[in-house]
């Protein structure tokens, strides 16, 4: 009689503390893991705004040599000879590869490394791509990113149009390897299943530590896109989108200050469900001891309490 009776004092006791047990547990449990995605969110945050500091401080230097030598060329009346000799004491105290000047009169291509001459029929410098874009937008640009047949680097071309007195005269641009670079932004964004990625407006990818995807338009990177684009994000400011590969990533995004291109810093699903799941996990084992403990604990209580004198 009197263990059935510390038997039902102990289980009635053991539900209480089961109950409020997995109360609190799931309150814990929910704390962590909000804890935990924002210390996610934070740390990918930090990888965006370091990978942003990283192109303002390696290209906008370039950025700005070039549209200084727009200027000066604006300003002055050179031969081309001078400007031959500017453009070779300019690249030897760079970092460029090559610059070169292409004229809107008469289509002339001045060269630091000395190849200068007028238009041919298989090169006219008024009809390449870095030369209409510069006019075009009226503004220093950046090429996307190509293969340097010469260096055989990956590399970008960093051009500006060229005004005198209002008049267009032509369009100054530099060649720039930036397989140091790329490399650099992708060891940024390195971690366990995480990684950076840039891509322009139009969803062509810039910079990624896949190389094949660089140059393509993903369907990845127009997802990135068209969220960005439908403001569809998270409570953390995150949009989801699915990788190439058919993963599931969360990715935290911000428009950067060159050229309009997008910064990305994104982190698999299943590595962020693995962490929560551990949380999770970790409680229910903490809770099940817990358990035990106390059912045993009040079943010697309540025995011992019950035990005639």
């Amino acid at each position: 009689m009197k263990k059935s009776i510390a038997t039902k004092v102990s289980g009635g006791v053991s539900l209480l503390f089961i109950v409020l047990l997995a109360i609190l547990s799931y309150i814990n449990y929910s704390d962590s893991k909000a804890n935990t995605t924002e210390l996610l969110v934070n740390e990918r945050t930090k990888v965006v705004q370091s990978a942003e500091s990283l192109l303002k401080t390696q290209l906008g230097d370039d950025i700005n040599a070039i549209y200084n030598l727009s200027k000066l060329l604006g300003t002055n009346n050179y031969s081309n000879d001078e400007v031959g000799t500017i453009l070779k004491a300019i690249e030897t105290s760079s970092s460029f590869d090559l610059i070169f000047v292409g004229y809107e009169n008469d289509g002339m291509m001045i060269r630091s490394n000395g190849n200068s001459h007028l238009p041919t029929n298989k090169y006219d410098p008024r009809k390449r791509s870095w030369y209409e874009k510069a006019v075009k937008e009226n503004k220093t640009i950046i090429s996307d990113p190509y293969v340097s047949v010469t260096t055989q680097k990956l590399s970008i071309t960093v051009a500006a149009p060229i005004y005198s007195n209002n008049k267009l005269i032509g369009v100054v641009g530099a060649d720039t390897a930036i397989d140091a670079l790329s490399k650099e932004f992708i060891e940024i964004g390195n971690a366990e299943g995480a990684y950076a990625l840039l891509i322009d407006k139009n969803a062509k990818v810039i910079m990624s530590p896949t190389s094949e995807y660089i140059g393509k338009t993903l369907n990845s990177s127009k997802e990135i896109i068209q969220k960005i684009q439908n403001k569809d994000f998270d409570q953390y400011g995150r949009i989801s989108y699915t990788h190439e590969n058919g993963s599931k990533k969360l990715s935290k995004c911000i428009d950067s200050s060159i050229n309009d291109w997008i910064i990305c810093s994104a982190i698999d699903v299943e590595f962020f469900k693995k962490k929560t799941d551990a949380i999770f996990y970790k409680h229910i084992i903490l809770s099940i001891i817990f358990v035990i403990f106390t059912l045993i604990t009040v079943l010697l209580l309540a025995k011992r309490l019950l035990k005639p004198t």
